[in-house]
């Protein structure tokens, strides 16, 4: 007796292990793994703990099972792994409940075909086992298919709607699996492992569903931005129409202008001089001049864009732009980085008190540009655990592409971003892009 307990226990011991491995290599799919902490070690012996409990003791009944197991798990991949907690929902409960229609199916093939089997221990083992087996090979396969691009996150709410699926599935399956328990036959064990089958093939679609949500958000998101980037070439191509014709009728009415200052002037009086001659800049847009004009059309738009705004609401801003026409990263990239800089600049320095200022500085020099955007503020800066600066805009989703694509566009260059906040009420961001050396 002693030695078959044994053997029960290395056995569970084994299958725990295994279902450590499975964890890992389902998840690493989808998120990013923590450095190693205590709390990720505290997550992984709840879960392994929760295994055991489940192979050996099984005090509770199904459903509480169930529940327990997704808790678990989700506590485990909340510390281990990175990312939005809706998201990390997502990934636990479809595992979850894919492992549990593998086990349903599993069960059910071996219920109606082994049913001459005496030893139910073996019997179960040999489920277990083979459940296992499977689950390891799907794993495979959507590793295959869903690990070519960088998994995106989702905005809550279509992370809670794709929730509800596999949490669907898991309710729709136990309780056809209890209803097939009692009735103790083999059709209905046959019917319960295609309704198994099809709900698996259900919660596969997930992942397909989540991948192209992803997509399709980041694509608007672009989308939305290459628009903004439209609309500040035709603005920036108008005020340049506006101004040559209006400095066409400077020089048509030159002549006329200049009798009319000698005349003040043979006169000596010069307070007149002054004011006709402001007039005449006023009438000839001349006190609106471009703020810079490097050569790059877009770069320069969209300076000259925030500069209005930010005079708007009186903040000061300092420009000192050193860049050639062209550079060797991607015109959208750039802008991408610029725009959502100096938005955030806008936003931060409008609350600050006392003068509020933002300074900006490009430069490019030897194939790498330098971006630095300096701003006052008033508050707390928000910052995740990796010490990346966090977004507070409450509509991020259709606000942009958020601060994620600076650091996203930063590491496709090999570039870096920094932020300086170490004198209280300046926020000071560097970043740095790296082009082909030559």
């Amino acid at each position: 007796m002693s030695m078959s307990k044994t053997l029960s226990y290395g056995t569970d011991i084994l299958f725990i292990i295994f279902a450590v491995y499975l964890f890992f290599y389902y998840f690493d799919i989808f998120l990013k793994r923590r450095k190693r902490t205590v709390l990720s070690m505290i997550g992984l012996v709840i879960f392994m703990a929760w295994q055991f409990e489940m192979s050996s003791v099984n005090l509770l009944p199904a459903y509480g099972n169930i529940i327990v197991t997704i808790i678990t798990t989700l506590f485990a991949v909340a510390q281990i792994y990175e990312g939005k907690f809706w998201n990390k929902c997502i990934f636990t409960i479809a595992f979850n409940a894919i492992w549990m229609l593998i086990e349903t199916i599993s069960g059910n093939i071996f219920l109606t075909y082994c049913c001459e089997f005496t030893d139910l221990q073996a019997l179960g083992t040999l489920g277990s086992f083979t459940s296992k087996i499977v689950f390891m090979i799907a794993i495979t396969a959507l590793k295959r298919v869903f690990t070519k691009d960088e998994i995106k996150e989702l905005p809550v709410r279509y992370s809670f709607m794709l929730v509800l699926i596999p949490i669907g599935s898991i309710y729709i399956m136990n309780n056809i699996f209890m209803l097939g328990y009692k009735l103790h036959s083999n059709r209905a064990n046959i019917q319960s492992a295609v309704t198994a089958v099809i709900l698996l093939g259900v919660n596969v679609l997930v992942f397909y569903i989540y991948i192209k949500l992803a997509d399709d958000l980041q694509l608007r998101r672009m989308t939305s931005v290459y628009e903004q980037q439209l609309d500040l070439c035709e603005r920036h191509q108008q005020e340049r129409e506006l101004s040559i014709l209006r400095l066409r009728d400077m020089r048509h009415n030159m002549k006329n202008n200049l009798v009319s200052i000698l005349a003040y002037a043979e006169n000596g009086d010069n307070e007149k001089i002054i004011r006709f001659v402001n007039e005449i800049m006023e009438e000839g847009g001349i006190k609106t001049s471009t703020v810079t004009n490097s050569g790059n059309i877009v770069i320069d738009s969209l300076i000259g864009y925030w500069y209005v705004e930010a005079k708007k609401v009186g903040i000061d801003f300092s420009v000192n732009l050193n860049i050639p026409m062209e550079m060797p990263f991607r015109g959208a990239d750039i802008c991408l980085i610029l725009g959502n800089l100096l938005e955030n600049a806008v936003e931060a320095a409008q609350k600050a008190e006392g003068k509020k200022y933002i300074r900006l500085h490009m430069k490019y020099d030897k194939n790498n540009l330098l971006l630095f955007v300096e701003n006052n503020y008033k508050g707390v800066l928000i910052k995740t655990k990796d010490k990346r600066l966090k977004s507070t805009k409450t509509d991020a989703e259709n606000h942009g592409v958020g601060l994620s694509s600076v650091y996203r566009i930063a590491a496709k260059y090999h570039g870096v971003v920094t932020i300086d906040d170490d004198v209280a009420n300046r926020f000071l961001i560097r970043v740095v892009l790296y082009g082909k050396q030559e």
